[in-house]
This record gives C-alpha cells, sequence and structure tokens, in this order.
C-alpha cells in the first residue's frame, strides 16, 4: 500500500502514516507518529529536543477491516527553565496514559448514547471490552451532564407519586419504628 494512500485511508489529524504491513491473518498494522513537536502542557513552551523514544499499541477504529496501530511515541524536554514539568508526552488524539484514540472513544459513546444500544452489544460490535465502553461512555457523561443534585423536578412521571403518606418513621436511637406526629 503506497504511503499516500494509507495516510489518506488512516486520516487521523496531527499523525502521519510511517509504514503499513499485512500480517498472515489478514489484520493490517499502521506505524503512525505526530506530526509537530507539542506544547508543554504546563507551561505552553513548543517543544524541540526528544528525550525518548517508543511504541504503543493503541486501539482506533477499523478502517475497511481489522486494524493495528502502532504510534511511535515520543517524551520531550521542557525547555523552559522556570518550568516545573521536565518532560512530557502529549498528543491531541491519545491523551495522556490512554490505550486508544479520542475518535474511537467518540464512536463508542455515539453508539451507546445517540443509537441507543446496550454497551454489551457496542463492546461486541468493536471487539473491545465492555469496560472500555463503559469507561468511554462515563468520561463523556461526566462532561456533558449537569450536576443531577442541582436540578428540580418541574412536574412528576406517571411512575413517580405516593399513594400515601409516611405514617411510621425508624428512630435511629430507638431503633423501633415510631408514627409520624
Amino acid at each position: 500500500m503506497a504511503a499516500d494512500a494509507a495516510t489518506t485511508l488512516f486520516n487521523l489529524p496531527d499523525y502521519r502514516v510511517i509504514s503499513t504491513t499485512s500480517t498472515a491473518d489478514g489484520c493490517r498494522q499502521v506505524m503512525v507518529e505526530s506530526e509537530q513537536p507539542p506544547g508543554c502542557p504546563s507551561c505552553g513552551v513548543v517543544a524541540s529536543r526528544r528525550k525518548e523514544r517508543r511504541f504503543q499499541r493503541i486501539r482506533d477504529i477499523e478502517i475497511g477491516g481489522k486494524i493495528e496501530v502502532l504510534w511511535r511515541k515520543y517524551r520531550w524536554y521542557c525547555q523552559e527553565l522556570e518550568c516545573q514539568r521536565l518532560s512530557f508526552l502529549s498528543t491531541t488524539q491519545v491523551p495522556a496514559r490512554a490505550r486508544s484514540t479520542g475518535r474511537l472513544r467518540d464512536h463508542l459513546v455515539d453508539a451507546v448514547i445517540r443509537s441507543g444500544r446496550a454497551m454489551s452489544e457496542t463492546a461486541a460490535g468493536f471487539a473491545l471490552s465492555w469496560w472500555m465502553v463503559r469507561a468511554a461512555v462515563s468520561e463523556a457523561c461526566i462532561l456533558k451532564l449537569p450536576n443531577v443534585d442541582a436540578l428540580r423536578p418541574r412536574m412528576l412521571g406517571i411512575n413517580e407519586h405516593r399513594f400515601r403518606s409516611v405514617r411510621y418513621f425508624k428512630d435511629p436511637a430507638a431503633k423501633a419504628c415510631a408514627p409520624v406526629s
């Protein structure tokens, strides 16, 4: 596969395809790296010196079949003398300590929340674990949903009414039920 065709097919912003190979089981292995040096997360100074390089396997959406992505990941030195951070790993598509791309997590959230699929069904469809889908949905809900304790109900639904008033309560000191006065 030509490098230009692989780059167009992979199409992950801020990454470039270094090489592609096909394995014996029909899986495509794509090796990518970040295109531009990132800025320090603490001070924002753009890095110019690499500290180390390693490879990390990350999960991504399937593109025309099964795909395995190897990311050539660089650790950078922070050049700012006043900055507390000496070195960092930074990229927009794969956050710190993540093992999957942001677009995979977005697809998982869309499949569960917008399409109404169960998490187990989504996990089976994407060939991922249930825990991965749950983590993506939980993270998205924390960012998008308002604080439930601050909300007040506007009206009660059909299953949210009381049939009768409470006549007894449990007194924690006496450990017995007492009538409401």
